[in-house]
């Protein structure tokens, strides 16, 4: 699998801290998981509501015949015709406002999870996570939740580890849309250090993926650097924050293999794909400062605290980003949709008077 992965993640509020709480470990919190992979044989974490419970994906590809991307991408759009009713159970847990959403057959018991157990984290392919912040919402809609259950701290949207699957999917858009105009939204971008370490062409290809994502979502996003129990995260935050680190490691990539060189054995390291990198890093380097990072292990639990404090800053940069954009989109919108019924009323008037 590739080193990246990507996904939405947003979070409300603080963790109680825990005296038996082992140093390093991060504090519980209440939870909500959603698993919208089809093809996960193993999913590390107990998800709310699994795709898999409703759409069957190796059925879906003897039955439509297609590959095992194409499947995937089928799944999720079948399952998106009926997210509406996903998110009426999400309302529900929420706000406690009764939304009805069972009619799929979807289990929605909230779980208490350790955050450090976090599925998407583990996985070393491409990965996209989403979490949805119950942030400040209208009073009236904080109601009394139903009997027995607790509001989650925040909700985990795992997508599948394809990112252009869903990214790109109409599908996607479908889910990402529903859950932004209801909830806070961050995307959490999860890419692989280690690979990250032996290549400074496959950082520059992550932060590509990364670029993308933010573009196509238009959401706050956190790049989650995983694995840092096998590598540290600090020369990628160092490349990101100094532009001369990098190109001082893109010429030690072009002279020699060694710690961020792997690549220079095929030729990599010099001629147009050097040239390219460097001003890619350039154009990037803009970028760069608008974008939220931090090193975690899915498998020590390390920097999962400040994981959720990296997201609170994003779900606050979407309250004052997003929002705005939102309501600027729909305002041009409405106004397209009106000057097409007053072009449509001018023709009728036209063939009428005719």
């Amino acid at each position: 699998g590739g080193g990246d992965g990507g996904g939405e993640a947003e979070e409300e509020g603080s963790p109680d801290d825990d005296e038996d709480t082992p140093p390093g470990a991060a504090a519980s919190r209440t939870g909500y998981a959603i698993n919208l992979d089809p093809a996960a044989r193993y999913v590390p974490f107990e998800s709310s509501i699994d795709i898999r419970d409703t759409v069957d994906y190796v059925e879906v590809m003897k039955q439509h015949k297609l590959g095992p991307n194409g499947a995937i991408l089928t799944c999720l759009n079948l399952f998106a015709t009926k997210f509406d009713q996903v998110m009426a159970i999400l309302e529900r847990r929420a706000f406690g406002d009764g939304g009805v959403g069972d009619a799929i057959g979807l289990s929605d018991n909230v779980k208490s999870e350790e955050s450090a157990k976090g599925g998407d984290a583990t996985e070393e392919g491409s990965r996209a996570d989403e979490t949805k912040e119950e942030g400040n919402q209208p009073s009236q809609q904080q109601q009394e939740q139903p009997s027995g259950t607790t509001r989650p701290e925040y909700i985990l949207v795992d997508t599948p580890g394809q990112i252009e699957a869903f990214t790109w999917s109409a599908s996607g858009s479908i889910v990402t849309s529903a859950l932004a105009t209801t909830f806070p939204t961050v995307l959490a971008f999860v890419i692989d250090t280690p690979r990250c370490a032996r290549s400074v062409h496959t950082f520059m290809s992550n932060m590509l993926y990364a670029c993308s994502m933010l573009y196509r979502a238009r959401l706050p996003m956190v790049c989650v650097l995983n694995k840092t129990d096998v590598v540290g995260s600090g020369f990628v935050e160092e490349w990101m924050s100094d532009f001369e680190s990098f190109q001082e490691a893109l010429d030690d990539a072009s002279g020699s293999s060694s710690e961020y060189g792997d690549e220079a054995a095929a030729g990599s390291g010099s001629g147009y794909y050097a040239s390219l990198t460097r001003s890619l890093s350039l154009v990037l380097d803009e970028f760069y400062g608008h974008l939220h990072r931090v090193g975690v292990s899915a498998a020590t639990g390390d920097g999962i605290d400040d994981f959720w404090l990296v997201v609170e800053k994003a779900a606050e940069e979407f309250e004052t980003g997003y929002l705005d954009d939102l309501r600027c989109r729909t305002e041009e919108q409405r106004a397209k949709d009106e000057a097409v019924r007053r072009a449509g009323a001018r023709r009728l008037a036209r063939d009428l008077a005719e």
